[in-house]
Protein backbone atom coordinates (compact mmCIF):
# COMPACT_ATOMS: atom_id res chain seq x y z
CA UNK A 1 0.00 0.00 0.00
CA UNK A 2 1.16 3.56 -0.57
CA UNK A 3 -0.27 7.01 0.34
CA UNK A 4 -0.34 10.34 -1.34
CA UNK A 5 -0.86 13.44 -0.18
CA UNK A 6 -3.52 15.40 -1.68
CA UNK A 7 -3.00 19.31 -0.42
CA UNK A 8 -4.82 21.57 -3.37
CA UNK A 9 -8.18 22.18 -4.33
CA UNK A 10 -7.10 20.95 -7.81
CA UNK A 11 -5.83 18.03 -6.40
CA UNK A 12 -9.10 16.59 -4.41
CA UNK A 13 -10.86 18.00 -7.86
CA UNK A 14 -9.14 15.54 -9.56
CA UNK A 15 -10.24 12.64 -7.46
CA UNK A 16 -13.70 13.02 -7.17
CA UNK A 17 -15.17 10.60 -8.89
CA UNK A 18 -12.92 8.32 -6.94
CA UNK A 19 -13.53 9.55 -3.36
CA UNK A 20 -17.60 9.59 -4.29
CA UNK A 21 -17.44 5.47 -4.58
CA UNK A 22 -15.24 5.15 -1.45
CA UNK A 23 -17.92 7.24 0.20
CA UNK A 24 -20.69 4.94 -1.41
CA UNK A 25 -18.89 2.21 -0.32
CA UNK A 26 -17.84 3.20 3.44
CA UNK A 27 -21.57 2.29 5.20
CA UNK A 28 -20.53 4.74 7.99
CA UNK A 29 -19.31 7.45 6.15
CA UNK A 30 -21.08 10.76 7.18
CA UNK A 31 -22.06 13.82 4.90
CA UNK A 32 -19.02 15.99 6.91
CA UNK A 33 -16.89 13.67 4.99
CA UNK A 34 -18.10 13.86 1.68
CA UNK A 35 -16.15 15.64 -1.44
CA UNK A 36 -18.65 18.24 -1.88
CA UNK A 37 -19.30 19.42 1.66
CA UNK A 38 -15.28 19.02 2.16
CA UNK A 39 -13.94 20.73 -0.91
CA UNK A 40 -16.12 23.75 0.05
CA UNK A 41 -15.07 23.87 3.00
CA UNK A 42 -11.24 23.42 2.68
CA UNK A 43 -11.41 25.82 -0.46
CA UNK A 44 -11.76 28.45 2.53
CA UNK A 45 -8.81 27.39 4.73
CA UNK A 46 -5.26 26.99 4.74
CA UNK A 47 -2.79 23.98 5.45
CA UNK A 48 -5.00 21.56 4.88
CA UNK A 49 -3.66 17.79 3.70
CA UNK A 50 -5.30 14.64 2.81
CA UNK A 51 -4.19 10.64 2.87
CA UNK A 52 -4.79 8.88 -0.22
CA UNK A 53 -4.53 5.12 0.32
CA UNK A 54 -4.10 2.59 -2.30
CA UNK A 55 -2.33 -0.52 -3.75
CA UNK A 56 1.12 0.19 -4.92
CA UNK A 57 0.16 0.08 -8.32
CA UNK A 58 0.10 4.00 -9.61
CA UNK A 59 -2.84 3.68 -11.83
CA UNK A 60 -4.64 1.81 -8.95
CA UNK A 61 -7.83 3.63 -7.59
CA UNK A 62 -7.88 5.46 -3.70
CA UNK A 63 -9.55 2.75 -1.40
CA UNK A 64 -9.40 5.47 1.25
CA UNK A 65 -9.28 8.66 2.27
CA UNK A 66 -8.32 10.69 5.56
CA UNK A 67 -8.48 14.79 5.69
CA UNK A 68 -6.49 16.20 8.18
CA UNK A 69 -5.62 19.96 8.72
CA UNK A 70 -2.26 21.92 10.69
CA UNK A 71 -2.60 24.59 13.30
CA UNK A 72 0.38 26.12 14.65
CA UNK A 73 0.43 27.32 18.62
CA UNK A 74 3.10 29.81 19.99
CA UNK A 75 4.86 28.68 23.18
CA UNK A 76 4.34 31.80 25.57
CA UNK A 77 6.93 30.17 27.78
CA UNK A 78 9.50 28.88 25.65
CA UNK A 79 9.00 31.61 22.77
CA UNK A 80 8.53 28.35 19.96
CA UNK A 81 6.24 27.22 17.70
CA UNK A 82 4.48 24.19 18.00
CA UNK A 83 2.12 22.17 15.59
CA UNK A 84 -0.90 20.27 16.16
CA UNK A 85 -3.06 17.94 13.41
CA UNK A 86 -6.32 18.40 13.71
CA UNK A 87 -9.40 16.78 11.69
CA UNK A 88 -9.82 19.01 8.76
CA UNK A 89 -13.73 19.70 9.51
CA UNK A 90 -13.25 20.69 13.34
CA UNK A 91 -15.32 23.74 14.03
CA UNK A 92 -18.27 22.81 11.64
CA UNK A 93 -18.28 19.25 11.19
CA UNK A 94 -20.42 17.52 13.92
CA UNK A 95 -18.44 13.85 12.34
CA UNK A 96 -14.81 13.48 11.33
CA UNK A 97 -12.40 10.70 10.81
CA UNK A 98 -11.43 9.04 7.24
CA UNK A 99 -13.62 6.90 4.93
CA UNK A 100 -12.35 3.44 3.64
CA UNK A 101 -13.93 0.44 1.96
CA UNK A 102 -14.57 -1.63 4.42
CA UNK A 103 -11.91 -4.71 3.10
CA UNK A 104 -9.21 -2.20 2.97
CA UNK A 105 -10.22 -0.98 7.34
CA UNK A 106 -6.92 -2.67 8.89
CA UNK A 107 -4.51 -1.78 5.88
CA UNK A 108 -6.46 2.33 6.32
CA UNK A 109 -5.83 2.27 10.47
CA UNK A 110 -1.81 0.94 9.74
CA UNK A 111 -1.39 3.08 6.51
CA UNK A 112 -2.44 6.64 8.42
CA UNK A 113 -1.09 6.37 12.01
CA UNK A 114 2.07 5.14 10.63
CA UNK A 115 2.38 8.09 8.58
CA UNK A 116 0.78 10.73 11.47
CA UNK A 117 3.52 9.27 13.79
CA UNK A 118 5.83 10.21 11.14
CA UNK A 119 4.77 13.58 11.36
CA UNK A 120 6.48 16.49 13.59
CA UNK A 121 3.72 17.63 15.84
CA UNK A 122 2.92 18.61 19.85
CA UNK A 123 -0.49 17.43 19.82
CA UNK A 124 -3.21 15.42 17.59
CA UNK A 125 -6.52 15.70 17.88
CA UNK A 126 -9.15 12.78 17.05
CA UNK A 127 -12.11 14.69 18.03
CA UNK A 128 -15.68 13.87 17.25
CA UNK A 129 -14.21 10.86 15.18
CA UNK A 130 -16.63 8.41 14.14
CA UNK A 131 -16.66 5.44 12.20
CA UNK A 132 -18.12 1.46 13.17
CA UNK A 133 -17.50 -0.38 16.42
CA UNK A 134 -13.92 -0.61 17.06
CA UNK A 135 -12.54 2.08 15.03
CA UNK A 136 -11.34 4.05 17.28
CA UNK A 137 -9.76 1.67 19.32
CA UNK A 138 -7.25 0.12 16.81
CA UNK A 139 -6.31 3.94 15.78
CA UNK A 140 -5.51 4.57 19.08
CA UNK A 141 -3.59 1.29 19.50
CA UNK A 142 -2.02 1.81 16.33
CA UNK A 143 -0.99 5.49 17.34
CA UNK A 144 0.51 4.66 20.87
CA UNK A 145 4.41 4.73 21.14
CA UNK A 146 6.67 6.00 24.03
CA UNK A 147 7.28 9.37 22.72
CA UNK A 148 3.48 10.29 22.94
CA UNK A 149 0.92 9.88 26.12
CA UNK A 150 -3.29 10.37 25.07
CA UNK A 151 -6.09 10.92 26.68
CA UNK A 152 -9.96 11.28 26.04
CA UNK A 153 -10.82 15.01 25.63
CA UNK A 154 -14.83 14.99 25.09
CA UNK A 155 -15.77 18.00 25.92
CA UNK A 156 -17.73 19.33 29.21
CA UNK A 157 -20.48 22.04 29.92
CA UNK A 158 -22.69 23.42 32.07
CA UNK A 159 -25.90 21.69 30.89
CA UNK A 160 -24.55 18.11 31.34
CA UNK A 161 -24.88 17.41 27.43
CA UNK A 162 -22.58 14.84 26.16
CA UNK A 163 -21.29 15.65 22.89
CA UNK A 164 -20.26 12.62 21.97
CA UNK A 165 -24.10 11.38 21.44
CA UNK A 166 -26.12 11.67 18.40
CA UNK A 167 -29.23 11.10 18.74
CA UNK A 168 -30.75 9.68 15.11
CA UNK A 169 -33.58 8.42 13.80
CA UNK A 170 -34.33 5.82 11.44
CA UNK A 171 -36.69 6.41 9.15
CA UNK A 172 -39.48 3.70 8.40
CA UNK A 173 -41.29 3.71 5.41
CA UNK A 174 -44.31 5.96 6.41
CA UNK A 175 -45.28 8.46 8.67
CA UNK A 176 -48.17 6.96 10.45
CA UNK A 177 -45.29 3.88 10.87
CA UNK A 178 -42.82 6.73 12.85
CA UNK A 179 -45.61 7.96 14.38
CA UNK A 180 -46.98 4.92 15.70
CA UNK A 181 -43.52 2.53 16.39
CA UNK A 182 -41.70 5.69 17.57
CA UNK A 183 -43.27 8.61 19.70
CA UNK A 184 -44.90 8.31 22.53
CA UNK A 185 -48.77 8.51 22.26
CA UNK A 186 -48.89 11.96 24.52
CA UNK A 187 -46.65 13.31 21.83
CA UNK A 188 -47.92 12.01 18.79
CA UNK A 189 -51.44 13.22 19.63
CA UNK A 190 -50.22 16.94 20.34
CA UNK A 191 -47.65 16.83 16.78
CA UNK A 192 -51.04 15.36 15.01
CA UNK A 193 -52.69 18.30 16.79
CA UNK A 194 -50.19 20.94 15.61
CA UNK A 195 -49.87 20.00 12.15
CA UNK A 196 -53.14 20.05 11.31
CA UNK A 197 -53.48 23.58 13.03
CA UNK A 198 -50.37 24.28 10.76
CA UNK A 199 -52.18 22.98 7.34
CA UNK A 200 -55.43 23.94 8.00
CA UNK A 201 -55.77 27.57 9.10
CA UNK A 202 -54.46 30.89 7.93
CA UNK A 203 -52.52 31.73 10.71
CA UNK A 204 -49.82 29.54 11.22
CA UNK A 205 -47.53 28.37 8.14
CA UNK A 206 -44.39 27.37 7.35
CA UNK A 207 -42.43 27.85 4.56
CA UNK A 208 -39.04 26.26 2.92
CA UNK A 209 -36.22 28.85 1.50
CA UNK A 210 -35.64 29.16 -1.84
CA UNK A 211 -33.31 31.68 -3.46
CA UNK A 212 -34.97 34.41 -3.17
CA UNK A 213 -35.63 33.70 0.56
CA UNK A 214 -32.71 32.69 1.40
CA UNK A 215 -31.34 35.00 2.91
CA UNK A 216 -33.77 36.79 4.81
CA UNK A 217 -34.61 33.06 6.32
CA UNK A 218 -30.92 32.58 7.48
CA UNK A 219 -31.21 36.03 9.27
CA UNK A 220 -34.54 34.75 11.12
CA UNK A 221 -32.49 32.06 12.21
CA UNK A 222 -29.63 34.23 13.42
CA UNK A 223 -31.51 36.58 15.56
CA UNK A 224 -33.31 33.89 17.15
CA UNK A 225 -30.35 31.93 17.93
CA UNK A 226 -28.22 34.86 19.16
CA UNK A 227 -30.77 35.64 21.09
CA UNK A 228 -30.64 32.82 23.15
CA UNK A 229 -26.98 32.18 23.19
CA UNK A 230 -25.13 35.43 23.06
CA UNK A 231 -25.05 35.77 27.06
CA UNK A 232 -23.79 32.46 27.69
CA UNK A 233 -21.08 32.28 24.36
CA UNK A 234 -20.17 36.01 24.57
CA UNK A 235 -21.31 38.93 21.49
CA UNK A 236 -17.70 38.17 20.04
CA UNK A 237 -18.08 34.51 19.76
CA UNK A 238 -21.28 34.61 19.05
CA UNK A 239 -20.86 36.86 15.85
CA UNK A 240 -18.11 34.95 14.98
CA UNK A 241 -19.68 31.60 15.09
CA UNK A 242 -22.81 32.75 13.01
CA UNK A 243 -20.44 34.16 10.40
CA UNK A 244 -18.65 31.10 9.85
CA UNK A 245 -21.51 29.08 10.22
CA UNK A 246 -23.57 31.03 7.93
CA UNK A 247 -20.74 30.64 5.25
CA UNK A 248 -21.26 26.83 5.84
CA UNK A 249 -24.36 26.93 5.60
CA UNK A 250 -24.67 29.02 2.32
CA UNK A 251 -21.90 27.02 0.70
CA UNK A 252 -24.61 23.93 1.27
CA UNK A 253 -27.59 25.68 0.03
CA UNK A 254 -25.99 27.04 -2.89
CA UNK A 255 -25.01 23.46 -3.77
CA UNK A 256 -28.54 22.59 -3.27
CA UNK A 257 -27.85 19.85 0.48
CA UNK A 258 -29.73 22.46 2.68
CA UNK A 259 -33.46 23.35 3.56
CA UNK A 260 -34.02 25.93 6.11
CA UNK A 261 -37.74 25.83 7.20
CA UNK A 262 -39.43 28.82 8.87
CA UNK A 263 -42.42 28.39 10.88
CA UNK A 264 -44.70 31.49 11.12
CA UNK A 265 -47.47 33.19 13.13
CA UNK A 266 -49.00 35.46 10.80
CA UNK A 267 -45.81 37.56 9.91
CA UNK A 268 -43.97 36.57 13.10
CA UNK A 269 -40.95 33.94 13.01
CA UNK A 270 -41.71 31.78 15.63
CA UNK A 271 -38.62 29.24 14.37
CA UNK A 272 -36.64 28.18 12.19
CA UNK A 273 -33.83 25.22 11.30
CA UNK A 274 -31.20 24.51 9.46
CA UNK A 275 -31.08 20.70 7.83
CA UNK A 276 -28.42 20.01 5.85
CA UNK A 277 -29.49 17.19 3.11
CA UNK A 278 -27.25 14.42 2.26
CA UNK A 279 -28.36 13.00 -0.62
CA UNK A 280 -26.03 10.67 -1.30
CA UNK A 281 -26.39 8.54 1.77
CA UNK A 282 -30.20 9.70 2.16
CA UNK A 283 -30.19 11.58 5.36
CA UNK A 284 -31.11 14.57 6.71
CA UNK A 285 -28.98 16.38 9.25
CA UNK A 286 -30.21 19.08 11.60
CA UNK A 287 -27.44 21.38 11.84
CA UNK A 288 -28.63 24.60 13.63
CA UNK A 289 -31.97 26.12 15.14
CA UNK A 290 -33.40 29.44 16.33
CA UNK A 291 -36.42 30.09 17.99
CA UNK A 292 -39.11 32.44 19.89
CA UNK A 293 -38.09 31.86 23.95
CA UNK A 294 -41.03 33.20 24.72
CA UNK A 295 -43.60 31.41 22.58
CA UNK A 296 -44.74 28.54 24.21
CA UNK A 297 -47.31 26.72 22.09
CA UNK A 298 -47.60 25.19 19.58
CA UNK A 299 -44.11 24.14 20.23
CA UNK A 300 -41.71 25.20 17.24
CA UNK A 301 -39.13 22.85 17.76
CA UNK A 302 -41.89 19.84 17.91
CA UNK A 303 -43.40 21.10 14.62
CA UNK A 304 -40.16 22.12 12.34
CA UNK A 305 -38.94 18.80 13.22
CA UNK A 306 -41.75 16.71 12.96
CA UNK A 307 -42.92 18.76 9.53
CA UNK A 308 -38.84 18.13 8.35
CA UNK A 309 -39.49 14.09 9.66
CA UNK A 310 -42.80 13.83 7.64
CA UNK A 311 -41.30 14.93 4.75
CA UNK A 312 -38.14 13.09 4.77
CA UNK A 313 -40.30 10.05 4.74
CA UNK A 314 -42.17 11.44 2.02
CA UNK A 315 -39.08 11.87 -0.16
CA UNK A 316 -37.31 8.11 0.68
CA UNK A 317 -34.62 9.62 3.08
CA UNK A 318 -33.17 6.58 5.56
CA UNK A 319 -31.84 8.81 8.39
CA UNK A 320 -33.01 11.85 10.52
CA UNK A 321 -29.89 12.80 12.21
CA UNK A 322 -30.22 15.53 15.49
CA UNK A 323 -26.09 14.96 15.52
CA UNK A 324 -23.81 15.64 18.48
CA UNK A 325 -25.67 16.32 21.65
CA UNK A 326 -27.69 14.26 24.04
CA UNK A 327 -30.12 17.03 24.31
CA UNK A 328 -33.87 15.78 26.08
CA UNK A 329 -36.30 17.46 23.62
CA UNK A 330 -33.92 15.36 20.77
CA UNK A 331 -35.35 11.93 22.44
CA UNK A 332 -39.33 13.10 22.02
CA UNK A 333 -38.55 11.71 18.36
CA UNK A 334 -37.74 8.31 18.90
CA UNK A 335 -34.22 8.39 18.87
CA UNK A 336 -31.34 5.75 18.79
CA UNK A 337 -27.75 7.01 19.77
CA UNK A 338 -25.14 6.99 17.51
CA UNK A 339 -21.79 7.40 19.64
CA UNK A 340 -18.39 9.13 18.45
CA UNK A 341 -15.12 9.74 20.44
CA UNK A 342 -12.47 12.57 21.44
CA UNK A 343 -9.07 11.77 21.93
CA UNK A 344 -6.05 14.10 22.67
CA UNK A 345 -2.28 12.86 21.74
CA UNK A 346 0.63 14.82 23.30
CA UNK A 347 3.77 14.23 23.20
CA UNK A 348 5.73 13.73 26.57
CA UNK A 349 7.89 16.46 26.19
CA UNK A 350 5.47 18.97 25.10
CA UNK A 351 7.29 19.81 22.03
CA UNK A 352 7.30 18.37 18.56
CA UNK A 353 8.02 14.83 17.54
CA UNK A 354 11.39 14.99 15.75
CA UNK A 355 12.57 18.29 17.76
CA UNK A 356 11.41 20.34 14.36
CA UNK A 357 8.19 21.92 12.66
CA UNK A 358 6.36 20.46 10.65
CA UNK A 359 7.49 21.42 7.52
CA UNK A 360 3.81 22.64 6.26
CA UNK A 361 4.10 25.19 8.73
CA UNK A 362 6.93 26.58 8.06
CA UNK A 363 6.04 29.43 6.24
CA UNK A 364 3.57 30.24 8.61
CA UNK A 365 6.46 30.44 11.13
CA UNK A 366 8.09 32.42 9.37
CA UNK A 367 6.02 34.81 8.76
CA UNK A 368 4.94 35.28 12.59
CA UNK A 369 9.04 36.10 13.10
CA UNK A 370 8.81 39.12 10.39
CA UNK A 371 5.82 40.41 12.31
CA UNK A 372 7.33 40.06 16.02
CA UNK A 373 10.47 41.77 13.95
CA UNK A 374 7.97 44.58 12.63
CA UNK A 375 6.58 45.32 15.47
CA UNK A 376 9.54 45.48 17.53
CA UNK A 377 9.62 42.41 19.58
CA UNK A 378 13.40 41.97 18.36
CA UNK A 379 14.63 39.12 21.06
CA UNK A 380 11.23 36.85 20.53
CA UNK A 381 12.06 37.30 16.30
CA UNK A 382 15.25 35.58 17.29
CA UNK A 383 14.32 32.70 18.69
CA UNK A 384 11.78 32.18 15.81
CA UNK A 385 14.01 32.85 13.12
CA UNK A 386 16.49 30.14 14.77
CA UNK A 387 13.54 27.76 15.54
CA UNK A 388 12.73 28.06 11.42
CA UNK A 389 16.13 27.91 10.80
CA UNK A 390 16.62 24.43 12.88
CA UNK A 391 13.94 22.80 11.19
CA UNK A 392 14.42 23.91 7.15
CA UNK A 393 18.59 24.21 7.05
CA UNK A 394 19.80 27.06 4.68
CA UNK A 395 16.29 28.73 5.08
CA UNK A 396 17.21 32.53 3.45
CA UNK A 397 14.57 34.53 4.77
CA UNK A 398 14.86 33.52 8.46
CA UNK A 399 19.06 33.61 7.80
CA UNK A 400 18.38 37.42 6.43
CA UNK A 401 16.49 38.11 9.63
CA UNK A 402 18.96 37.08 12.30
CA UNK A 403 21.79 39.01 9.65
CA UNK A 404 19.53 41.65 9.81
CA UNK A 405 19.01 41.87 14.00
CA UNK A 406 23.57 41.77 14.31
CA UNK A 407 23.22 44.69 12.16
CA UNK A 408 20.44 46.25 14.23
CA UNK A 409 22.82 45.60 17.45
CA UNK A 410 25.78 47.04 15.67
CA UNK A 411 27.28 44.07 15.24
CA UNK A 412 28.50 44.94 11.45
CA UNK A 413 31.59 43.11 10.92
CA UNK A 414 28.98 39.71 11.84
CA UNK A 415 26.53 41.33 9.93
CA UNK A 416 28.86 41.54 6.71
CA UNK A 417 29.62 38.12 6.69
CA UNK A 418 25.89 37.14 7.33
CA UNK A 419 24.81 39.05 3.98
CA UNK A 420 27.28 37.84 1.68
CA UNK A 421 27.00 34.41 2.81
CA UNK A 422 23.13 34.78 2.34
CA UNK A 423 23.85 36.99 -1.14
CA UNK A 424 25.54 33.55 -2.79
CA UNK A 425 22.90 31.66 -2.20
CA UNK A 426 19.56 33.34 -2.68
CA UNK A 427 17.61 32.89 -5.45
CA UNK A 428 16.44 36.61 -5.44
CA UNK A 429 19.73 38.10 -3.67
CA UNK A 430 18.40 42.24 -4.20
CA UNK A 431 17.28 42.94 -0.69
CA UNK A 432 20.08 40.94 0.93
CA UNK A 433 22.32 43.21 -1.01
CA UNK A 434 20.90 46.28 -0.54
CA UNK A 435 21.46 45.56 3.42
CA UNK A 436 25.05 44.90 2.31
CA UNK A 437 25.52 47.68 0.41
CA UNK A 438 24.17 49.70 4.08
CA UNK A 439 26.84 47.20 6.00
CA UNK A 440 29.80 48.70 3.63
CA UNK A 441 29.02 52.05 4.14
CA UNK A 442 28.61 52.02 7.81
CA UNK A 443 32.04 50.17 7.92
CA UNK A 444 33.21 52.88 5.70
CA UNK A 445 33.95 50.35 3.08
CA UNK A 446 32.76 52.69 0.37
CA UNK A 447 34.33 51.49 -2.70
CA UNK A 448 32.70 48.16 -2.04
CA UNK A 449 29.61 49.45 -1.17
CA UNK A 450 29.13 51.31 -4.42
CA UNK A 451 30.08 48.07 -5.99
CA UNK A 452 27.33 46.46 -4.37
CA UNK A 453 25.03 49.02 -5.21
CA UNK A 454 26.19 49.30 -8.96
CA UNK A 455 25.27 45.11 -9.08
CA UNK A 456 21.53 45.99 -7.57
CA UNK A 457 20.51 48.80 -9.89
CA UNK A 458 22.49 46.41 -13.15
CA UNK A 459 19.42 43.73 -11.87
CA UNK A 460 17.18 46.52 -10.56
CA UNK A 461 17.02 49.15 -13.29
CA UNK A 462 13.95 50.79 -11.74
CA UNK A 463 15.88 50.87 -7.93
CA UNK A 464 16.48 54.16 -7.32
CA UNK A 465 17.19 53.72 -4.07
CA UNK A 466 20.38 51.54 -5.01
CA UNK A 467 21.54 54.24 -7.83
CA UNK A 468 21.22 56.80 -5.16
CA UNK A 469 23.39 54.59 -2.35
CA UNK A 470 25.76 54.38 -5.21
CA UNK A 471 26.26 57.81 -5.50
CA UNK A 472 26.59 58.19 -1.94
CA UNK A 473 29.45 55.51 -1.63
CA UNK A 474 31.11 57.13 -4.43
CA UNK A 475 31.16 60.50 -2.45
CA UNK A 476 32.25 59.31 0.54
CA UNK A 477 35.18 57.24 -1.57
CA UNK A 478 35.59 61.10 -2.98
CA UNK A 479 35.14 59.96 -6.66
CA UNK A 480 32.84 62.65 -6.98
CA UNK A 481 33.03 62.43 -11.25
CA UNK A 482 31.55 59.23 -10.73
CA UNK A 483 29.13 60.15 -8.03
CA UNK A 484 27.92 63.07 -9.91
CA UNK A 485 26.70 60.80 -13.31
CA UNK A 486 25.03 58.43 -11.03
CA UNK A 487 23.03 61.58 -9.56
CA UNK A 488 22.51 63.00 -12.74
CA UNK A 489 20.89 59.50 -13.85
CA UNK A 490 18.45 59.71 -11.32
CA UNK A 491 17.33 62.85 -11.93
CA UNK A 492 15.95 62.46 -14.98
CA UNK A 493 13.93 59.53 -13.40
CA UNK A 494 9.89 60.05 -14.21
CA UNK A 495 7.91 58.27 -11.43
CA UNK A 496 4.40 58.26 -9.62
CA UNK A 497 5.96 56.25 -6.45
CA UNK A 498 6.53 58.40 -3.76
CA UNK A 499 9.34 56.71 -2.59
CA UNK A 500 11.09 57.09 -5.62
CA UNK A 501 10.23 60.69 -6.21
CA UNK A 502 12.53 61.29 -2.80
CA UNK A 503 15.36 59.60 -3.76
CA UNK A 504 15.52 61.94 -7.20
CA UNK A 505 15.05 64.83 -4.58
CA UNK A 506 17.81 63.81 -2.90
CA UNK A 507 20.05 63.04 -5.60
CA UNK A 508 19.23 66.55 -6.79
CA UNK A 509 20.58 67.78 -3.22
CA UNK A 510 23.45 65.90 -3.84
CA UNK A 511 24.25 66.87 -7.19
CA UNK A 512 23.78 70.48 -6.56
CA UNK A 513 26.42 70.33 -3.65
CA UNK A 514 28.61 68.63 -5.95
CA UNK A 515 28.34 71.26 -8.53
CA UNK A 516 28.79 73.76 -5.87
CA UNK A 517 31.99 72.55 -4.21
CA UNK A 518 33.35 72.93 -7.70
CA UNK A 519 32.56 76.31 -7.90
CA UNK A 520 35.93 78.64 -6.56
CA UNK A 521 33.75 80.39 -3.42
CA UNK A 522 34.89 81.66 -0.19
CA UNK A 523 32.35 79.40 1.25
CA UNK A 524 32.67 76.05 -0.06
CA UNK A 525 31.12 73.18 1.43
CA UNK A 526 33.17 70.11 2.31
CA UNK A 527 30.61 67.99 -0.24
CA UNK A 528 31.87 64.75 1.25
CA UNK A 529 30.97 65.34 4.66
CA UNK A 530 27.84 67.32 4.25
CA UNK A 531 26.66 64.26 2.00
CA UNK A 532 27.31 61.73 4.42
CA UNK A 533 26.16 63.33 7.07
CA UNK A 534 22.49 64.08 4.65
CA UNK A 535 22.94 60.20 4.30
CA UNK A 536 23.15 59.30 8.12
CA UNK A 537 20.66 61.16 9.32
CA UNK A 538 17.75 59.63 6.41
CA UNK A 539 19.01 56.59 7.38
CA UNK A 540 18.25 56.55 11.18
CA UNK A 541 14.90 58.27 10.38
CA UNK A 542 13.99 55.76 7.82
CA UNK A 543 15.87 52.63 6.90
CA UNK A 544 16.79 51.74 10.34
CA UNK A 545 13.12 51.71 11.54
CA UNK A 546 12.06 49.58 8.47
CA UNK A 547 14.79 47.33 7.16
CA UNK A 548 13.27 45.25 4.60
CA UNK A 549 13.16 41.86 5.07
CA UNK A 550 11.50 38.96 2.23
Amino acid sequence: MRIDIIDTVAGLEAVRDNWDQVFMDDPDAQHFLSWIWLKNYLSRRRRWFILALRERDPDSPYVAFFPLRLITHLNEKTGLFYDEIIMAGNFAADYTGFIVRPDYEHHAIAGFASFIKHQNWTDLKLEYFSGPAGRHEKMIEALRGPEVMFRDSSPKNNENIDNTICPIVSLPASFDHYLEQRMSSQTRQKLRRFLRKVEGGDLYRITMATPETIHRDLDILFDLWRTKWSARKGAERTERLIITTREMLMDCFNNGNLEVPVFWYGDQPLGALANIVDRQKKAILFYITGRDENWKTPSPGLILHGYCIRRAIEQGFKTYDFLRGNEPYKYMFGVEERHISCTLFRTRNGQNLHGALNPRSIRFVYEQALDMYRNGARGRAEIVFNQVLQSAPGHTGAGFGLANLLFDRGKLTEALAAYKALAEQAPDPTPIRMRLGDTQLALHQYDQAAETFRLVGEVGPHLIQAHYKRGIALVAGKRLAEAEAAFAAIRDVHSDDPAALDYVAKANAALERIQASAEPTPHKTDVVSETIARWNRGWQLSERRRPRLH
